[in-house]
Parts: structure tokens; sequence; C-alpha cells
């Protein structure tokens, strides 16, 4: 057990330093070795995140509850990237998981649960029912469907490993513990069909990217597919799967580390190839957004200390599944804005312009007043939508975009729109209006204001007396 999970963390931080320099990769890197070599252990949030849940089970044990988990995530994480933020912002709104993790979350199917099921597993090695329970709790805070899926699947079919099954027998475990209506389990199930049909990898790689692909690179289904057809495909060795996943591109960093951490449980700490331990050493590295004590020094110290947690929660259940999720939307995010002139309520950054047919091939003009609610010395206001489209604010032209690329609303990879600099040392007021070219079908638009650090900032979005 002891080499198992030291293998599950060493492979982790070997997968993470492997791909970290091609992360969001549209295009294929076909690398053969670390490229380039990193020179020792580097921080991702891969790994980083999972601290938090072990100083949280070393305080609270088979006691840590949903909420005390929102609360310690709260107080331990200062990063706002895609769903990060928005859990930050929810939580920090007053919304409980799991409407934490729904609530306007473009981003809620993203991986950034998926890359924290280590922890789960290896506290609860052999009892892959009990990790995905816990996984479940965990992806919660930030995630919603098929983002808290991934992460419930990876725990099932690490604990599996870790309590000495084979690949193939934890694959299945980890099916299993997804529901029927699952994309992640549909496309599984596509993907074994054809690897019994073919045999090799790339009609498995095409099959992904054609029937599961996603605008987000850091989609939880598009790369999960990765990450399973490079398992399959990797028929255990560890180098040959490791750089199968990395080499499809896309979220290459915790693809690799996934497809790391799986195959360092399979195989433990010895079956490693000395040639990629040695370039990463055994020491943890976290970034400045984690503010946590005691973090362990190395991966040894690491699955020390879980090994500690797993004797002492031993025989610890599942927690109770969690109720559907419904987001109550009076007063949390509530939004209004005048489209062609006619008023609109809604809530959340994305105004549905989509659901709204009489703006069927007509252009479209959405007037909002943007206040702040807090002073700040610098603001960025986030305009993204598919489409081609102008933006005003204050009647002066900001920002013009001039192609048809779908939206990525995150404002640090801003993909489908633009970044406005407010002027906020001089006010906090601000009427903003863009208009879109006719578009079909009708695209939403989407529009949020964040800091140079991308936290979301508190604002009020009226329209003020025509």
């Amino acid at each position: 057990m002891r080499e198992r999970v030291l293998g599950c963390y060493l492979g982790k931080g070997i997968g993470g330093a492997l791909g970290m320099p091609f992360e969001g990769s549209e295009e294929r890197p076909g690398i053969r070795f670390y490229s380039p070599a990193p020179g020792g252990a580097v921080a991702n949030d891969d790994l980083d995140l999972q601290l938090i849940w072990l100083e949280a089970l070393e305080r609270f044990g088979s006691g840590l509850s949903l909420p005390e988990m929102a609360r310690c995530y709260r107080a331990a994480l200062d990063v706002h990237w895609d769903e990060y933020g928005v859990a930050l912002r929810n939580l920090g709104a007053g919304l409980e998981p799991p409407q934490s993790g729904a609530f306007d979350n473009w981003f809620s199917e993203g991986l950034g649960a998926a890359i924290r099921s280590e922890i789960w597993a290896s506290v609860f090695a052999g009892a892959p029912e009990v990790a995905g329970g816990w996984a479940a709790l965990d992806a919660s805070i930030d995630h919603s469907g098929e983002g808290v899926w991934a992460e419930v699947f990876l725990a099932a079919v690490e604990s599996a490993l870790l309590g000495g099954v084979g690949l193939e027998e934890a694959l299945e475990r980890g099916k299993e513990a997804l529901p029927g209506s699952s994309r992640l389990r549909e496309m599984f199930v596509c993907l074994d069909a054809k690897w019994r049909a073919c045999g090799e990898f790339e009609p498995l790689y095409e099959l992904v990217s054609r029937d599961y692909g996603s605008v987000n690179f850091t989609d939880a289904v598009m790369n999960g597919g990765f990450v399973y057809s490079a398992l399959l495909a990797g028929k255990g060795d560890f180098e040959r799967t490791l750089l199968l996943a990395v080499n499809c591109g896309r979220d290459t960093d915790c693809n690799a580390a996934t497809a790391g951490a799986i195959m360092g449980a399979l195989r433990g700490a010895d079956g490693i190839p000395r040639r990629w331990r040695e370039v990463v050493e055994d020491r943890i590295v976290t970034g400045d957004y984690l503010k946590l004590q005691g973090v362990p020094a190395t991966m040894g110290e690491l699955s020390e200390r879980v090994l500690a947690l797993s004797e002492r929660l031993r025989g610890v259940k599942a927690p109770p599944a969690m109720p559907p999720c419904t987001v109550p939307v009076e007063g949390i995010g509530r939004r209004e804005c005048r489209v062609n002139g006619c008023r609109k309520t809604f809530a959340g950054m994305r105004l549905p312009l989509s659901e709204m047919p009489e703006l069927v091939g007509k252009p479209v003009q959405a007037i909002v007043t943007l206040t702040l609610r807090e002073a700040v010395d610098a603001a960025n206001l986030m305009i993204a939508t598919r489409g081609l489209f102008e933006a005003r604010v204050d009647g002066r032209l900001a920002a013009v975009k001039g192609d048809l690329g779908r939206p990525v609303p995150a404002p640090h990879r801003l993909r489908g729109g633009r970044l406005v600099a407010l002027p906020v040392l001089e006010r906090n007021h601000f009427q903003v209006e863009v208009v879109i070219a006719p578009t079909y079908p009708v695209p939403d638009l989407f529009l949020g204001v964040f800091d140079w650090n991308n936290r979301h900032l508190a604002a009020e979005w009226t329209v003020e007396p025509a």
C-alpha cells in the first residue's frame, strides 16, 4: 500500500510537470519526454488543492461536513480562475454547496474537481464507493453535472487500484459509480467498443475529438475521454500511457497528471521508470494562492500522512448522496438589462438572448448600467458572445470584435470577447451598450466585471429609467 500511494502522488507530480508547458494547446505536442525539463518540482493546482482536504481531514476526521468543507475551501484558496472564482464568489454571496458549484457557473463541467480525486482515493483506498462519495461532496463546491461525476469516476478508479485490483477492473468500478445519464459513462462505453473493434489509439482520439470536443480546453468530458483512451491503449505501461495522454493536447498538465497518478497507483513507486522520477525531485512546491500552514515538504511525507488518515478513518462509510441541486435565483445575482428597448431580468453573467425568439435575424442592442459596489484600483469589464459586436462605455466606443468565435467567458483566457479597462479611480458608475450583428442562432451574451487578479467584483446591473 505504501508503495502504491507514493507511486500515485509521484505519478501525479511527474505528469503535471510534463504537461504544464503545453496547457491549453489545440495542437498535439508530439513530445517523447519532458520538453523542456523542469529542473525540479513545480507548483500545480492539480496537487495544491488536495492539500486543503488533507488538512481538513486531519483536523475534523470523519466529522468533516460539507458546510465545513466549503469554509475550508474559501479560507485556504485565493485563486480566481474559472470555476474556482465562481465558487468563491458564490460562497461569499451566501450560497452553500451544491448551489455554490451550480449557480451562474459556465465552468461547472470543467476539470477543476477531477484533478483533486487522489486524496479521497488514497484515504479510502480499496473502498471505491466511499472514495467516490466524498469526492462528490468535494466537487459540488465548485462544479455540477459531469464536473462532479468526473471526480467521482477517478476517485473510484484510483481507490480500486490502491486496493490492489488490476486496471481493467478498476475502470469498471469507476464506470459503475456513474449514473446512466452521464455523458462520461456514455463516452466510455463508446470508447470500449471502439477499442475492442480496432485496438488502436488514433480512432479513440478521433472519436473523442469529434463527438465530445469542446471550445473549453478544460472540459471534463473531452479530457476524460483522452485520459481513458490513453489508459486503454497504454496497456499498463507508465511511459506509453503518460505520453499518449499528454500528446492529445488541450488540458495537458491535468491529463498527464491524472494518467501518471493512475499508473503510479497501479505500478507503485518502484514501477515508475527512473528517468521520469529523477527529473522531478521528491519535493512539494505550492502556489502562493494556497493559504495553508503545515504543507508536506515531500511526496513521501504526504503519503505517510495520507496513510495515517487511512488507518484513522478505516470503516468510515460513504456520505449520504446529495439531493438534486435547486438554485435560488431571487436576490442572488439578479440583473436587469434593456434588450432592443425591452426591459429584461436575468440572473448571473449569462444574458440568455438565445431564449428570445423575437431577436432572430435582427441586430441586438443590450444596454445596462453597471455600478461597482466596492472601491478598487482597477476593474475590467468582460464582454463575450459569439459573433460580431461593438461595445460602448458611457457612449464612447470601447471595444470591437469582428469574428464568429464562440465565447469562453474567462477574463484570464478570454475567447470570443473583449476586456475593457474601466476608469474606476474617477467613478464607479458606467453605462454599457453592446450591439451584436445579426447572427444565427441568436448568441447569448456574457457580461462580468473583474479585478486584475480575475476576482469577480461585486456590482449592480440595472436599467435606468428610459
